[in-house]
């Protein structure tokens, strides 16, 4: 079998990796390492680790967990390397079913365990974008299309690069036989509320703007900013919000060089991960037909 390097990105998660940690670290795989990126915690966790004699990355600060993935990816040369969130459980066979996928079919860049409910049975199913909560890559695929994008630190840096990995012509799958348990948010709630809430929105604006052609900047951007900018007066952090959105517009810079990069790598221009987006466990579907969210809306209320 194939070494796996398995990478948990850490930041001030001593209790977290307490409690999660050593379910990975039972892993039934033969040929794993399991590696730390400590983004510059202050609360022991990198002491804890070296305890452990688990491998640790300690960064000098939180550069946020695209950057800490990138570092592993350069680090590392694994052919396949797989990333979890410091807040998950792992049964002990949870990675071989990820294996046995992506090992078997050269177009598949990722697949992902499944944490959340799942209405569409066992077998793999491309998704739009993977969660890096929980995943298995193929690492140099990864690289060569330029690999998390650390700019935008944290939210939808996933999903940009799974956006990436379908424009250079791979697939992204989610496996439900490999199943985890996911304390959603556990780092999160170690971050500053309206910051979280600022790349939020931020973020998915800057992934529009980057990916959508000019058919659909012209139609379904407009009522999605709208849609955006009338949501930002809700709280709580209305004023982070608002600077999300007002930042993103303003980085016209950034989108230039990311549509040109996209443009460098692109084999299929069409955005087919647009047609993933209506299903009900990713649920945006405006992102792709403002026609079918109203209509979708309609229905679940009538229901």
């Amino acid at each position: 079998m194939d070494e796996i390097t398995i990478v948990i990105i850490n930041y001030n998660g001593l209790e977290l990796l307490k409690k999660y940690l050593r379910s990975v670290l039972d892993t039934d795989y033969p040929n794993k390492e399991v590696v730390v990126v400590d983004n510059g915690s202050k609360d022991g966790s990198v002491e804890y680790l070296k305890s452990l004699g688990v491998r640790v990355i300690p960064l000098d600060k939180n550069y946020g967990p695209a950057y800490a993935r990138n570092v592993a990816i350069k680090t590392f040369k694994t052919k396949y390397m797989a990333f979890l969130d410091n807040d998950v459980y792992t049964p002990k066979d949870w990675l071989l079913p990820l294996y046995e996928v992506i090992s078997s079919d050269e177009r598949v860049a990722a697949c992902q365990s499944l944490y959340t409910d799942w209405p569409y049975g066992e077998e793999p199913r491309e998704i739009p974008w993977f969660s890096t909560a929980a995943a298995l890559t193929r690492r140099d695929y990864i690289e060569k299309v330029g690999g998390f994008d650390d700019y935008l630190f944290f939210y939808w840096e996933d999903a940009d690069l799974s956006w990436r990995l379908y424009r250079a012509g791979y697939k992204v799958l989610m496996v439900p036989k490999s199943k985890v348990l996911h304390e959603v948010h556990g780092t999160f709630k170690k971050l500053p509320s309206p910051f979280t809430s600022y790349l939020l929105m931020r973020n998915q604006l800057l992934l529009l703007l980057s990916y959508y052609n000019t058919e659909e900047l012209l139609t379904l951007f407009p009522f999605i900013l709208t849609a955006r900018f009338i949501s930002a007066f809700r709280p709580p952090n209305r004023k982070a919000k608002l600077k999300g959105i007002f930042s993103a517009l303003a980085n016209i810079n950034y989108v230039i060089n990311k549509r040109k990069q996209i443009r460098e790598i692109e084999k299929v221009k069409e955005n087919t991960f647009l047609n993933l987006l209506g299903d009900e466990i990713f649920g945006y579907p405006e992102m792709k037909s403002i026609r079918e969210a109203i209509s979708k809306r309609v229905v679940q209320r009538i229901r």
